[in-house]
């Protein structure tokens, strides 16, 4: 079973897309969406425009009931209009990474066409993805990107520029362009 068909299985088959819908229109974004994904790592943004606030607890334990994590992380600031839901789970027994994050639909309709763009260039350049895909495995493998990182790691969208836009194609070009 390939990461994808696992993805699929815990998104759709254990009802987390379907519980998240209930509070709001939710979007799969990242790696997964992208079919860029080297770890078991999953995103998902709700709009947050219909949602009150009230409703935070209750999508957390909900979440929780379900997904039975190891590992939560929460934040909820109506002032900052900040709500983030994080777990890791060991559901089909495999450790996977969820993020959950409640955005507006302004911020939502933005990052899809950010990924949009993203795999307009990796179509284009299909050298690319096979440079991101290699240097996202190395990263992890060195503890620099995934589970269990340390402190000073990468992200997936310093990845992307790299190799996108300043043609960095191997880890050590990557170590290079970071720390010039």
């Amino acid at each position: 079973m390939t990461i994808y068909e696992k993805a699929d299985e815990l998104i759709y088959k254990s009802g987390l897309f379907s519980l998240l819908n209930k509070y709001g229109d939710t979007f799969i974004f990242g790696s997964y969406r992208t079919k860029m994904m080297t770890w078991n790592d999953l995103d998902f943004y709700i709009d947050n425009s219909k949602f009150c606030p009230s409703q935070y607890y209750n999508l957390v334990g909900n979440v929780l009931n379900k997904m039975k994590p190891f590992h939560f992380d929460g934040l909820f600031n109506i002032e900052k209009n900040l709500t983030f839901i994080g777990l890791e789970t060991n559901i089909y027994g495999e450790r996977w990474n969820i993020d959950i994050w409640l955005k507006s639909r302004e911020e939502i309709e933005a990052a899809l066409l950010s990924e949009d763009k993203l795999m307009r260039l990796v179509e284009e350049r299909p050298e690319c993805k096979k440079a991101i895909l290699d240097i996202k495995q190395e990263l992890a493998r060195l503890k620099l990107y995934g589970f269990d990182k340390k402190q000073n790691h990468y992200h997936s969208n310093e990845i992307y520029d790299a190799v996108l836009f300043n043609n960095v194609i191997s880890i050590e070009q990557f170590f290079s362009f970071m720390h010039h």
